[in-house]
């Protein structure tokens, strides 16, 4: 049981934590950017309240839905990468990149065709979540190494 908290449980946790910080802050500067084309002031103090405020309430959120996009998707990944480990890396990024722009269309469609993430609204934003979902796979293929994880979690 341990052996499975370790190489599995622990860098899928750190994944969507990873994942759902960077696309926190990324959606929230890009709701301050449009803020600003529409003649907005946000002073570098607004954004960085907006952002802290964003990760901790909109983030706490949001990480559920990454957390389960994560989860469908580096399961799945594993699962075809389990004989190629020159594979893993690509397909964990892979996943984790299709995993958000898949729960990011999937929500649109549950909430009535609304972008419920403001920072995904255009095409840049949407493919800048979903390069967070690349980072989360990222995360997760560093921490499955046995030395790795043992690293981390012996501290």
């Amino acid at each position: 049981m341990i052996s499975f908290l370790k190489r599995y449980i622990w860098p899928l946790l750190a994944a969507s934590l990873a994942t759902t910080l960077l696309a926190s802050i990324i959606s929230s500067q890009r709701v301050a950017n449009a803020l600003g084309s529409i003649g907005a002031k946000t002073s570098f103090s607004d954004r960085l309240s907006m952002t802290i405020y964003d990760a901790q309430h909109f983030g706490s959120i949001y990480g559920i839905f990454i957390f389960i996009a994560l989860l469908i998707a580096l399961t799945t990944a594993l699962l075809i990468g389990r004989k190629k480990t020159s594979l893993q890396l690509p397909l964990f990024m892979g996943a984790g990149f299709t995993a958000m722009l898949v729960m990011l269309l999937i929500m649109k469609q549950v909430f009535f065709g609304v972008p419920i993430v403001g920072g995904a609204r255009d095409l840049l934003g949407f493919l800048l979540q979903g390069l967070t979902g690349a980072l989360g796979g990222w995360v997760f293929y560093k921490l499955r190494k046995p030395k790795a994880a043992s690293q981390y979690l012996q501290k």
